[in-house]
Parts: structure tokens; sequence; C-alpha cells
């Protein structure tokens, strides 16, 4: 009986099925002979998908006559890359053999857990390997692998590139990676199939990602927690990023346009201390760019102009303003998505995860000492008092700002939200949880303000500013904002008094 290496290192590509003879075609120029399989693959799980729930897979595969089963960790995933536990052995049939698993493997599955497994889902896809060498002596399996994921009589297309690395660096993944996403327009794959496989079997459809809470923990260093809330902000990016270039669901831009504005203030946060390469961020400001209109007309139809609709007296004639603005809304989403595939994200994807495993900030003398300065909990605690401070002072002469002004403050609210957030784990979490609260409520008032104010914008240029319904969605934003003076503090004073008489969480 043999076993595989214990630790599986490899990089994975969504590709384009249209992009797959591209691809082929290209690797054809390699010296050796590629392995084509037609590969067959059973997943075993519990009716209830326990298994999956411990973040362990296990299969049977049949290669030609022969047969392997392999259980699989969830391991380490990010941008693509992951490191995971790995046991892989022959077997003389179909059916699992658990015996043959070391006691190692065999300890990540209850006992219990094991009578009750049975195959919930199944892959079959041909695969073409080419066993390749790269710079560095590194040794590198190359599989493009075509074919579906089947659960029942629901089934998803699979179409995608691993990289594994036999020898060598991690690095060397990215290197290849990187020019395949330049020319093929691939992205980082996080999900595996067995991942893919359970969410069809439960019956899940995909949904626009949120962000998730971070693990932090009061013992990391101040760079290894940058580490960790930059790659949670791209994994986010990537997650929606899919849904961002085919579905109609307003939220996937909306999250994804999320996950670019925590990046940034997560950026703006720890500027003096890990400054990112000029062409990472011009990258990043680019892929903003192509969401922010996109977004911002999805807020004037999907929102703003809803909540005035029912107030408007000409139902045949609002119904024609609306139609109009609906369609320059289609053209800007159509021509983010351009923008979008000439920013290339999946290569920036890569280049920015590379950049973080390679701890590239450390170059400079300065970030050295910077980053070994002190423990992550207390960089933290100065971090958020000092983005506190101009809250305070923006709060407290509130009725006196200046549109200008006001928006000002409600930007350093929305950096301090997210950096509330970025740290919560580290700090008492009921507090945390109201501190996170009262910013929330106060950016989203002010945010109102704002998004009259792109309305005014997005109406002029659909040419709707001049004609009555236009008019009317004007005079309403403004009897809005008229209502937010200093004789008449409404909302937007209401949450900064909440904010000011709130105890920050650290």
């Amino acid at each position: 009986m043999t076993t595989s290496q214990p630790v599986e290192i490899e990089l994975k590509l969504a590709l384009s099925p249209q992009r797959a003879a591209a691809f082929t075609k290209l690797m054809a120029r390699q010296h050796n002979a590629p392995l084509q399989q037609e590969l067959v693959t059973r997943y075993f799980d519990t009716p209830d998908f326990s298994l999956s729930a411990l973040g362990v897979a296990v299969r049977v595969r049949r290669t030609g006559r022969r047969w392997l089963q392999t259980l699989k960790t969830e391991g380490e995933r990010h941008g693509g890359l992951s490191r995971r536990a790995e046991y892989e052995m022959a077997i003389s049939r179909s059916q699992l053999d658990w015996e043959k698993f070391p006691p190692e493997a065999r300890a990540l599955v209850p006992e219990a857990l094991r009578a009750q497994l049975g195959v919930v889902f199944e892959t079959r896809f041909n695969r073409t390997a080419w066993l390749i060498d790269s710079r560095g002596g590194a040794e590198i399996e190359v599989a493009l692998d075509v074919g579906e994921v089947r659960a029942g009589r629901h089934s998803q297309p699979i179409c995608e590139i691993e990289l594994e690395l036999r020898a060598g660096q991690p690095d060397t993944l990215f290197v290849l990676a990187q020019d395949w996403a330049r020319r093929f327009d691939c992205v980082p794959l996080d999900d595996s199939k067995a991942d893919r496989g359970v969410r069809l079997a439960r019956g899940e459809e995909a949904t626009p990602a949120k962000s998730a809470p971070l693990a932090l923990d009061s013992g990391m260093s101040v760079e290894d927690g940058f580490a960790a809330i930059c790659q949670a902000c791209l994994a986010q990016f990537q997650a929606n990023l899919p849904g961002v270039l085919v579905s109609d669901d307003i939220e996937y831009v909306h999250q994804a346009r999320v996950a670019l504005r925590r990046l940034r203030a997560a950026l703006r946060l720890y500027r003096r201390v890990c400054a990112v390469p000029d062409a990472l961020l011009a990258q990043l400001r680019a892929l903003a760019a192509a969401l922010g209109s996109a977004r911002d007309w999805d807020v004037l139809c999907s929102e703003t102009l809803p909540a005035i609709a029912p107030h408007y007296a000409d139902a045949a004639q609002w119904q024609r303003g609306r139609q109009a603005l609906e369609a320059r809304r289609t053209g800007v989403r159509a021509a983010m998505r351009t923008a979008l595939a000439q920013a290339q994200p999946g290569a920036w994807l890569l280049a920015f995860q590379r950049w973080l495993l390679q701890r590239g900030w450390r170059a400079a003398a300065e970030t050295q000492r910077l980053v070994q300065l002190s423990p992550l909990k207390k960089w933290a605690r100065r971090a958020l008092q000092k983005g506190h401070r101009p809250i305070v002072r923006g709060a407290r002469r509130f009725a006196q700002l200046q549109p200008e002004q006001r928006h000002a403050l409600r930007i350093a609210i929305k950096r301090q939200r997210y950096a509330a957030e970025f740290f919560q784990e580290l700090f008492a979490r009921g507090r945390g949880a109201r501190y996170q609260a009262v910013l929330r409520d106060a950016q989203d008032s002010l945010g109102r303000a704002n998004d009259a104010r792109m309305a005014r914008g997005l109406l002029a240029e659909a040419r709707l500013d001049t004609e009555p319904m236009g008019q009317f969605v004007l005079g309403w934003l403004a009897a809005q904002q008229a209502a937010d003076t200093a004789d008449a503090p409404g909302e937007n004073a209401k949450h900064l008094q909440n904010f000011m008489e709130t105890a920050p969480c650290w």
C-alpha cells in the first residue's frame, strides 16, 4: 500500500469553456506528451452532510480499471492556492476501505459517521495533464479538467486548471497562473469540486458573499493581522466576481464593491506599516472605478426611485421615465463588464495574493521596524483611537458643516466602521457590536444625502433632470435634505449623538 504526500499544495483557476481549446493549444508546446484520462469520482457523506461540516472530503475515483480512495481536509485556501492534508491509496473496488487509510486519516472521521456514509454526488470529467519543469527546479503537474458535477437530476459544468506542486516553491505556481490569467482571463478558484458538489446536492443556489468575521487574536503580529485582513477582502471580491460578470442580481456588484472598499480602508489603515506596490494600487483603483457607476445606477433604480414612485400622480409618465433610466442602467452594466475584463481581475487577485505570501512589505527597513513595534491588539487600539477622534470632532460641529465636510465625515465613519469590524475579535464583543451598529446607522443616514447628490447627476446624465418626472424626483430629494438643517437636525444628528454616547469598543 502506498500513500500520497500528506500535504497537497495546488493552485486552481476557473477557465471559460470557450477558452479550453486555446489553453490546450498553448500546452501542446510542451516537450512531453500529456496524460489523458476520463475520471469518474464518487463523493461520500452522511444524509445531513456531517462530513463536509467537518471540513473533510472522502471520495473514490476510477481511472481506467483502477480505483483510488482519497481523504482530504479543508486546509488553507487563499486566492486559488490551497494547502491541505491528502491521503490517497489504491483499493480493489468502488467501496471505501477504511482500514487502508492510515490512523491519522481515520481519526479525522468519527466511527459513528462512517456507518452513515453514502454517495451523495459524483463528478465526471476529462483530464488532460502535463508534467512540466519550471524555474528553480520546480516540478508542476498541470491538469485541465472539463466535465460536470452531478447530484441526482442536477448538474453543473466543470472547466478548470489545476497546478499541483510536486517539487519546489509555491511561488512558481503563481508565476504560471498569472501568465495564464492574463492570456485566458482566468480567475483564481478556491471552491473545490467537493464544495460545489455539496451545494448542488443540497440544492443551494449561489448567493452574493458578504464579509465574514475575521479570526484575529491578540497574539498575532501586526503584519499577520494585515495579511489576514487583506486576504479576507480579496476572498470576498473573488467570491462575488463570477456573479458580477454574469448575474443580474445587483447584490453581487454591491458586495464586490464593498470588498474593494474594505481593502482600500485596510491599506489606508496600515499605510505607515505595509506599503503596497503602485501597480497593485493602480489596478485596485481601476476595478473600483469599473464597479462604481454601475452601483450608483443600481441604487437610483432599485432603491431611490421605488420609494418615490407611489407619490407621483401620472403613472404612465413615470413608467416612461423609468424605462429610459433602466435602459441607461443596462448600458452602464455592460460597460462595467467590459471595463472589468480590461482590468484583468484574475491576474490582479493572483498578484496581490503572491505579494501577501511573499511578505513584500518587508523590503523597507523602516517598515520592518514598525511591523515589529508591537503586538496586533496594542497596535489596533491605537489605530481605532486615531480614527475615532475626527468623527467626534465632526459630530460636535455637524450643524455647521458644509456638504463637502459632511461627505468627508461619512467617509471617515465608513473607514472606522470597517476598522472596528476588522478588529472585533480582539476586544469585548458586546461593546464592539454596539459601536459598529451606531457607526453603521450614522453612515447609512449620511449616505442618503450622498445618494441624493448622485441621483441629481444621473438624472442629468440621462437628460431627465428637466422633464416633469425628473423634476419631481429632484424636488422630493431636496425636501428630504431640507429636513436636515440646523433648526431641525433630523436623523443625521440623532445618529451622531448616539455615536457620541456609545463607549468605544477598545
